[in-house]
Order: C-alpha cells, then sequence, then structure tokens
C-alpha cells in the first residue's frame, strides 16, 4: 500500500478544527497557494501539532499551526507591508492588536524562547513596537474576518516586494 503525501489541505481535513475552521484554512492555503505561496512541513513538529512554514520567492514569511486541540495558529514572520498609507485604519488596528512582543523578556521575566531577545524594534504602518519576537505578528484561532486581515497584509507584502524588486 503506497503512503499517502502529508499535504496541509489533508492534515486540516483529519484534524480536530471544527468543520468551519477547516474550511477556513483550506480556504487560506488556497489563497496563499493562488497568490504564488508555497507551504512547507515544518522540520520539527510535536505529536499533537503540525506545523507548516509559508514561504513567498523563497523567503519564510510566516508559519501556522494546526493542533489536535481544535487549535489553529498563523504567526507573520514580516512587517514589510508598504507604508502607513498602504492599509485603511481597521486593517491597522487589526495588525497592531496581534503584535508579538517578547513579554517575558521585556518585564525583567525568563527569555520567552524566541531566540530574538532583547526582541527587535520594527515599525509597521508608521507605529513603532519595540521588543518584538522572531514572529512579528500572531494570531491565535483567528476567525474568518481575521483570516481576510492576514490576507490582506500576505497581499500587501507582496506588492511590496515587487515594488522594491522594480527599484
Amino acid at each position: 500500500m503506497s503512503e499517502q503525501k502529508l499535504t496541509v489541505e489533508n492534515m486540516i481535513m483529519n484534524s480536530a478544527l471544527s468543520e468551519n475552521w477547516q474550511k477556513t484554512g483550506i480556504e487560506f492555503c488556497r489563497f496563499l497557494k493562488d497568490n504564488d505561496f508555497s507551504i512547507e512541513p515544518e522540520d520539527h513538529t510535536e505529536d499533537d501539532v503540525s506545523g507548516w512554514k509559508i514561504f513567498y520567492m523563497a523567503e519564510c514569511v510566516g508559519h501556522m499551526n494546526f493542533s489536535k486541540f481544535a487549535k489553529m495558529a498563523i504567526w507573520i514572520d514580516t512587517c514589510d507591508f508598504g507604508g502607513s498609507g498602504s492599509a485603511d485604519d481597521a486593517l491597522k488596528k487589526t495588525t497592531w492588536a496581534h503584535v508579538r512582543i517578547c513579554e517575558h523578556f521585556s518585564s525583567g521575566g525568563k527569555k520567552c524562547g524566541c531566540g530574538n531577545q532583547p526582541g527587535s524594534t520594527k515599525i509597521m504602518f508608521g507605529k513603532k513596537f519595540e521588543n518584538l519576537c522572531f514572529a512579528l505578528l500572531e494570531f491565535m484561532n483567528p476567525d474568518a474576518k481575521t483570516v481576510d486581515d492576514i490576507k490582506k497584509l500576505l497581499l500587501l507584502f507582496t506588492q511590496s516586494k515587487s515594488d522594491t524588486q522594480r527599484s
């Protein structure tokens, strides 16, 4: 019997995620593929979590995980979305609400484990953030509206990348 290749879509369909989250996850993967992103399995996944890297033009721009405990997470590792005028206020607000701060380290506690201490400083849509983890944005169990905002951010990234290459 041949072994079926593990794809992110197969993993999602066989997960404990709710039917709505399965649909959202599969649609997100289709969006990525339709927009020239590639999805590759993480080298180190845990027994209860399936991890996937998101690449654009061979650059890792994010990660997504799906766990057996009906949880979904998407992390974005870039903030190259263009200047403050490239997004509307609602998208800026969503982005800023999901910035991932190395809180343990910045509050004098133990390192958070991201390997980025003391954390980087980045500007996202005109607002400065300090002590950021390597995954700059963290979306835990995002609803469909938030996934749509993640898609918008990734499209802004591809546009910014394209503009940079033309320069």
